[in-house]
């Protein structure tokens, strides 16, 4: 640079346009990773709301049903049309709520709604527990006993969603039912 002249030579401008060149792509690089975990976090809420709202639906229920209706269901074994019809008081349907939250799973329209979950699959088990008298308390599976209204053994329910590609991320929800008087 000649002494008495200011400025910028065409060097040095594009040394600093290829340096912010450089920088500004590492950031870029770094949106489809975030927009994937953005993802990924929302179907692991859908996942998680999912199973809330099985357990929901079971907690609502009969306690004397719980075992017979709800052990070992698995959605992917339900057909169902889906919007399910609710049942009525003139014509109850037993199987409503695992219609219902099959549907809710299903990933029809999954891109354009936001509904269901990809590859979606729910189960739900119910195993009878008591809990042992010492400090923590402990429990132990028992077989239930056949459904009466003096049976007050303690429900364990498992609602377990997964999905995605040969069901590779699943949520699971564990809850504790005991009849209320």
């Amino acid at each position: 640079m000649r002494p008495g002249l200011t400025g910028l030579t065409l060097i040095e401008v594009l040394f600093a346009v290829s340096v912010l060149a450089f920088v500004l792509l590492g950031v870029a690089g770094m949106f489809p990773s975030a927009m994937r975990s953005v993802h990924g976090g929302g179907h692991t809420t859908k996942a998680t709301m999912l199973a809330r709202e099985m357990i929901d639906m079971i907690r609502a229920d009969s306690f004397d049903s719980l075992v017979s209706r709800y052990d070992g269901f698995d959605s992917s074994a339900l057909a169902v049309t889906c919007p399910a019809t609710p049942s009525t008081p003139s014509s109850p349907d037993p199987d409503y709520n695992k219609k219902k939250w099959t549907c809710d799973m299903a990933a029809r329209g999954t891109r354009d709604t936001g509904q269901g979950l990809p590859s979606g699959r729910g189960t739900v088990s119910v195993a009878c527990v008591n809990f042992g008298n010492t400090s923590p308390f402990k429990e132990s599976a028992i077989a239930c006993p056949t459904p009466s209204p003096t049976d007050n053994t303690t429900r364990k329910v498992t609602v377990t969603v997964t999905w995605g590609a040969q069901a590779s991320r699943s949520v699971s929800l564990v809850t504790y039912v005991t009849r209320t008087q």
